[in-house]
């Protein structure tokens, strides 16, 4: 009896410790950062513009939905690649059929992680930044085009329309401190 006794709270430990395992929060961090990076960036069917040129670079603004959806959040993606380095993307979106005020985007820089000074290669560390992509003058090691990556959580509003027009404002600011601004237009549905 004893050794059933024995056997049994091992079996129980051991199914215990595996749930325990399996239901962890870091594990459910894991899976859900996962699934986000496998939706995919892309333009979508209601955009006034995909690509612009900016500051001797082009910009794609893209989404990672097919359709957007009022009140459900989707994030957008600017992708840059030129010769001015960008410090920074800004902006804000705005009803075009029916007025809501100014939305901001917070809008943040995710590649690279590490900036490149005028230094060179100091700052670059292994984060997965191709050498190649970013084009540097072996000589001086400086960046003869840049290209950086934000990225913006964006929810937009519902209202009595089936359909609403919502333009989107983006500030370009380069290492110069020159700012660009451009604008585009997205079609967002109630259901």
């Amino acid at each position: 009896m004893n050794i059933v006794k024995k056997l049994a709270r091992d079996i129980l430990l051991t199914l215990l410790v595996i749930l325990l395992i399996a239901c962890s929060p870091q594990d459910h961090a894991n899976t859900t950062v996962a699934v986000q990076n496998t939706r995919t960036a892309q333009c979508i069917a209601q955009q006034s513009q995909c690509q612009f040129d900016l500051a001797g670079g082009a910009v794609q603004v893209l989404f990672d939905i097919d359709r957007i959806v009022a009140e459900q959040a989707f994030n957008m993606v600017v992708n840059y690649q030129g010769t001015q380095a960008l410090i920074s993307v800004s902006g804000y979106l705005e009803g075009v059929n029916m007025y809501m005020g100014k939305i901001p985007l917070f809008i943040e820089e995710v590649f690279p992680k590490n900036k490149i000074n005028n230094k060179g290669l100091d700052n670059l560390k292994p984060v997965g930044i191709d050498i190649a992509q970013l084009k540097i003058d072996p000589t001086s090691g400086r960046e003869i085009a840049s290209k950086q990556v934000f990225q913006a959580e964006v929810l937009v509003g519902s209202c009595s329309a089936e359909q609403m027009t919502w333009r989107i404002w983006l500030t370009f600011t380069t290492v110069e401190n020159k700012s660009y601004t451009k604008m585009l237009t997205v079609a967002s549905y109630r259901s």
